[in-house]
């Protein structure tokens, strides 16, 4: 309770004093710097936090603590690939989906189009030949066949 009141303290001082030497120093080292830090850090850093301190509890109870750090750092990795490749072929999936979007919606307007321009034109009805009797044998094919 103590250490809330003097860190409540301290921002009091940041807040109502901002010109104060004392204020200054304490906006330069637990802010700025703070900000610094959080500016370089980077995807893989997260995952390393997430996945060693998961992983880590795991392997150290049969491993040293050297190759339970480095077999963190290696599912880390994997993770890092897995993550990498779903985001790649989630990119992949939204631009064929938009692909197939756009032809979908070019086809609507193109028969939209078609609709307006073309006028209905009459038919002419084609001239019916009759069918092929193939049972009647020619006469010609009979004597050679005899």
């Amino acid at each position: 309770m103590a250490f809330a009141a003097f860190l409540a303290g301290l921002a009091t001082v940041m807040l109502l004093a901002p010109d104060t030497p004392a204020a200054r120093w304490l906006h330069r080292h637990c802010v700025e710097e703070l900000l610094d830090l959080a500016g370089r850090l980077e995807r893989k850093h997260i995952l390393f936090l997430v996945v060693g301190l998961v992983s880590i509890q795991a392997f150290a109870m049969t491993l040293p603590a050297e190759l339970a750090v480095a077999m963190a750092w290696d599912v880390t990795v994997y993770v890092d690939l897995i993550i990498a490749g779903w985001t790649l072929s989630a990119f992949a999936r939204l631009r064929s989906i938009k692909a197939w979007v756009a032809m979908k919606v070019r086809a609507s307007l193109l028969r939209l189009h078609r609709r307006r321009v073309r006028a209905r034109r009459v038919r002419r009805p084609v001239e019916s030949i009759g069918a092929a009797n193939d049972d009647d044998p020619a006469p010609a094919r009979v004597a050679l066949a005899a």
